[in-house]
């Protein structure tokens, strides 16, 4: 077994903050999400799907339910410990057979044939990728021809600047608010430190919106694209203070507790969490989501594209 990278370990430990409950609660989120995704991916008995990005098979194991038993799913990743992870899955559900796995960019897809499958499924994976438009051509290669992309991506445009401060400020709480006000100091401070020392860890996942994912589409030589926005905000659910603490937005950044060790001493440490574990601990403060869903037709395009809504 290869040894953990960033990604598998983000996939394992980070990401939920070590917190299995948590896990169970974000889980049940992204499998409506994948619901939704494969809902108008076109497919049925016989459909091969690459899934790019795979991660821990979300989605292409999601999609290997919908091909049927001579259908079959090919798991890509740029995370050579997450395709075994895949593989070892996929063994013990019994499909192994109905897979294939591949260690690969998803801009460089080389390793997968030209027009040999009819979907390319993503979940938060170009946000990762500096060379997108690459990336969509790559995607237009090996799509069989009446094939379809079927993209998730976050959409956090940070070009949008005032847009960005209004819900980067509110990462915590509203350090104008009432609530806020006791530790609007180490919550400016906190954001300040932020901006300056993660603010461009990555730019792919910042640079685009989903007006920009239609062009590459297109660009790409899609025929024809459908983009539907995710856009939403509401109370954050209750989260134990610890479990915030050891977790990780994304795989290139530190864990929550280890960025605010960076900024603060013992003591501002101390009041910072003293006020704000409650807050946590109790939800409630704001929470957003902010994505979109992509799917782009290479001709030809079916007459009946999605299916009839009831």
């Amino acid at each position: 077994m290869a040894e953990p990278d960033k990604w598998s370990r983000w996939l394992a430990e980070t990401r939920f903050g070590g917190d299995q409950k948590a896990a169970e609660v974000q889980l049940h989120h992204l499998k409506l999400l994948r619901k939704r995704l494969l809902k108008k991916a076109g497919l049925g008995e016989g459909k091969v799907v690459l899934d790019v990005g795979a991660g821990e098979g979300l989605v292409g194991f999601g999609a290997l339910e919908l091909v049927g038993a001579t259908g079959r799913v090919i798991f890509s990743d740029i995370s050579e410990p997450l395709v075994e992870f895949t593989r070892s899955a996929a063994e013990q559900m019994g499909v192994l057979d109905r897979c294939s796995f591949v260690t690969a960019r998803a801009e460089d897809l080389s390793a997968v044939e030209s027009e040999s499958v009819d979907l390319v499924a993503t979940r938060s994976v170009l946000i990762y990728v500096d060379d997108k438009p690459r990336a969509f051509r790559e995607f237009f290669r090996v799509l069989k021809p009446g094939g379809r992309t079927a993209l998730f991506e976050p959409i956090d445009d940070q070009r949008m600047t005032e847009y960005s401060e209004y819900w980067r400020r509110r990462a915590w709480v509203d350090p104008d608010s009432k609530e806020g006000a006791p530790v609007k100091d180490l919550l400016e401070r906190l954001d300040d430190h932020w901006e300056k020392r993660y603010g461009h860890v990555n730019e792919a996942m910042l640079n685009f919106n989903e007006r920009d994912l239609v062009m590459m589409s297109i660009v790409a030589g899609f025929a024809a694209v459908h983009t539907e926005l995710d856009l939403g905000a509401g109370p954050m659910p209750p989260m134990k203070w610890d479990t915030l603490m050891k977790s990780s937005g994304n795989p290139l950044i530190p864990t929550n507790g280890e960025v605010i060790r960076e900024v603060f001493s013992a003591e501002e440490l101390a009041r910072f969490e003293q006020h704000l574990r409650p807050v946590v601990e109790r939800g409630g403060n704001l929470w957003r989501a902010h994505g979109s869903f992509t799917w782009a037709f290479k001709a030809p395009i079916p007459a009946k594209p999605f299916p009839e809504e009831p």
